[in-house]
């Protein structure tokens, strides 16, 4: 697999499983932020998902398991 930065919503839906309905209601909630995570392209209709942002917010925000 290549080392990408960003890649479309629809990629991003299938590498991961997530739908775009949850991903779209993350942006509606303002826990994903167009401009960081969500990226609007010029000239291209799909909007993108930026990978490190992605990354950062799964960090900053996971669930600590006790005894894990």
């Amino acid at each position: 697999m290549s080392n990408l930065d960003c890649v479309p919503i629809s990629r991003y839906c299938e590498i991961t499983g997530e739908s775009l309905v949850a991903i779209n209601k993350r942006i509606q909630r303002g826990i994903w932020k167009e401009g960081n995570q969500i990226l609007k392209v010029d000239g291209v209709k799909e909007r993108w998902v930026d990978l490190l942002e992605i990354a950062k917010w799964a960090r900053k925000n996971r669930q600590i398991y006790p005894g894990g």
